[in-house]
């Protein structure tokens, strides 16, 4: 090897590619050039994303060697990066012919396939792979990852299960096996592989946040406290522990969720494109565009419904962008749904740069995120590419997004008070009434639904939670313990996720000397049946610090009391403000003292419990908690303000109406 082509390697290896570069070009003119000084100019111009380039350079490699493997597939890799993917198939198919067992052409053949979609090929191309090296661990995570997509969650099981055995320290191996394993109800096994990659690596990033609360979802509180302790600690030392939605749940401090936010969004890529130069000052209609997974029957498909409806089509545009579920011809409330759009958009599969370059030829004004930070298949990267000019974080999410990119967010006076908007990276919506968007209307089932169904007693005071079990907590599980212990001709109705949590809440009520008989358990129904159940029901006792959000709507649709703790944090606000809606902040307190006080108060005087149950039912007759036309009528005139204040060139503010 020349000494000259020595030092160029020494450069590429030292990552100095510009200056790897410039030697090349000129070894290129001093010495004769073969197909691999070509192979390595076009490798360091890749590199330096010079694709169009370094397409040039291999294609130059190739010619002088047309059985040049090693060339046929970089220039694959090139045509990929380009998006040009029949050129990147042709290019692999070439180098597979040349060498059958050249495992990496076959991958990389699958990342295309997989790019394109074509899932059932990609896995085939995987596999193909996997036949010629069984240990190639790229191979086994795309095969994963797509068996995951597809809910083929057994076959990712056995892949995650051989990726153990060749890289048995892989701590995200089994995250991936336990949030599965969540996913099918196997919480045994679930938190069983959450612990492995704790004990590998308690400090691997959000790890800690999902172990907590993986606990929280079969309330198993074993050193609950100590691990929430360690948890804030590690947030305020702003290192990388848990994501927003987790954090959310288990503290009542804005603070702790802004900065979780914050160092949540920072370690995702920032691009926020300019609209400087943005052309929309002449349009008739204001575009916007509304990105979800829950355009379906989901408890946010019901919220919003409505409100799709309701928006006046000679003002605005509706255009949904989708990457939920397959859709269901079956889901009624989806087809409702999917009629709103002026166009609907399943984006599921389509990466980040598809979804921003499809909103700008669409010419997007509004990016509306309704999921922000919730759930496992959220798309909060798309809107760091800044969608639309302006971008707004609405319902789906109750908390600052942390990031810049994201303007405002839509709240209203309860859930955000001046003292809290320092929290914040977005201006305030302050809407008028609540922030929570609603029907008018729900179906109500018309079955005889009985106490006796359900085995609740017939002459004892129902107390009711229908949160998910993740929302409790030992303290607060604790206080309605104590209420039940004071309230002796009462039982306690709550919802059951799973028969792991049903156990634990037992075995908590026997420490606490309730007899667990008292402690009944509801199993999910369709929403009609939910609410002609929830009837049944007497006092409604929140959770805290992660309120009742459509749960406390639907409470108070069918006149059932809900007893609320009113925090400092967004989540622990919601039900306060759908309270104050209707003029009921007599059931908003401030402290678990307050709370049990109250609890036990209507427990114990009966013409003060009937009297609530009227005022709720006469007060929501005045009240527009569930006044979807007034309702729309206000967002709208926030987007209008948003829009008016972006064309006129000013900054993001607060909007109140």
């Amino acid at each position: 090897m020349s000494k000259e082509l020595s030092e160029l390697l020494s450069l590429f290896k030292e990552q100095k590619y510009s200056v790897a570069e410039k030697k090349c070009c000129k070894l290129i003119k001093k010495i004769k050039p073969n197909y691999e000084i070509f192979n390595i100019y076009a490798v360091i111009l890749f590199e330096l994303k010079k694709y169009d380039d370094a397409i040039k350079q291999w294609k130059k490699a190739i010619e002088l060697n047309p059985k040049y493997h090693f060339g046929h597939n970089n220039l694959g890799n090139a045509y990929l990066k380009k998006k040009n993917f029949k050129e990147a198939l042709n290019c692999y198919h070439k180098a597979i012919h040349i060498k059958p067992d050249y495992y990496e052409a076959h991958h990389n053949k699958g990342n295309v396939l997989r790019k394109t979609n074509d899932f059932v090929n990609a896995i085939e191309s995987f596999d193909k792979a996997l036949k010629i090296k069984s240990d190639y661990l790229p191979a086994l995570k795309n095969i994963t990852e797509l068996h995951v997509i597809q809910k083929n969650f057994s076959e990712a099981i056995k892949m995650l299960d051989r990726i153990s055995i060749y890289d048995p320290s892989n701590v995200k191996t089994y995250i991936q096996k336990a949030n599965i394993f969540f996913e099918k109800n196997f919480f045994k096994e679930g938190i069983k592989n959450y612990q492995t990659a704790y004990d590998l690596n308690p400090e691997h990033p959000f790890l800690l946040g999902d172990f907590i609360h993986a606990n929280a979802k079969i309330c198993h509180w074993k050193n609950f406290d100590n691990q929430l302790k360690k948890l804030e600690k590690n947030i305020l030392n702003k290192n990388e522990s848990t994501n927003p939605f987790i954090a959310s749940t288990l503290f009542d401090s804005p603070k702790l969720s802004y900065e979780t936010a914050k160092i949540w969004q920072g370690h995702f890529k920032s691009e926020n494109n300019d609209y400087k130069n943005y052309l929309g000052t002449n349009k008739k209609k204001i575009k916007l565009g509304f990105y979800s997974a829950d355009f379906r029957t989901h408890a946010m498909g019901h919220l919003m419904v409505q409100m799709l409806e309701s928006h006046d089509k000679s003002l605005f545009e509706l255009h949904g962008f989708y990457f939920g579920p397959t859709i269901n011809n079956q889901d009624l409330l989806q087809k409702r749904i999917l009629k709103c759009f002026d166009s609907f958009n399943e984006i599921k599969y389509q990466d980040d740069q598809s979804v921003f370059d499809l909103s700008k030829k669409l010419e997007i004004d509004i990016a509306i995120d309704m999921m922000g930070h919730t759930g496992d298949n959220n798309r909060f990267t798309i809107f760091l590419k800044k969608l639309a000019p302006i971008q707004i974080n609405f319902l789906g999410y109750p908390g600052t997004s942390g990031s810049k990119a994201i303007d405002y967010i839509v709240a209203d006076k309860v859930i955000i008070p001046e003292r809290n908007q320092k929290y914040f990276t977005e201006k305030i919506i302050y809407l008028p009434d609540t922030y929570q968007a609603n029907e008018d209307i729900k179906k109500i089932s018309d079955k005889n639904l009985t106490k006796e169904m359900f085995g609740l007693p017939q002459d004892k005071f129902i107390f009711c939670s229908f949160n998910s079990n993740s929302k409790i907590n030992p303290k607060i599980f604790s206080l309605w313990m104590s209420i039940l212990s004071k309230a002796k001709e009462s039982v306690l109705w709550i919802m059951s996720d799973n028969t792991i949590c049903e156990e634990n809440l037992k075995n908590f009520a026997l420490k606490s000397g309730i007899d667990v008989k008292r402690l009944i358990f509801a199993k999910l129904m369709p929403l009609d049946e939910h609410l002609k159940r929830l009837q049944l029901g007497d006092l409604i006792l929140d959770t805290f610090p992660y309120n009742a959000h459509t749960t406390c709507s639907d409470a108070l649709r069918v006149n059932l009391p809900v007893l609320t703790i009113k925090g400092e944090s967004f989540p622990s606000r919601v039900a306060a403000s759908l309270l104050n809606s209707i003029n009921m902040n007599e059931l908003v307190t401030e402290n678990i003292e307050e709370y049990e006080k109250l609890a036990l108060k209507i427990f114990n005087n009966n013409d003060y419990f009937e009297n609530i149950k009227f005022k709720i039912k006469e007060n929501k007759i005045s009240s527009n908690l569930f006044n979807s036309a007034i309702y729309t009528k206000n967002i709208e005139k926030a987007y209008t303000i948003a829009y008016q204040n972006f064309v006129k060139g000013e900054l993001p503010k607060n909007i109140e109406l």
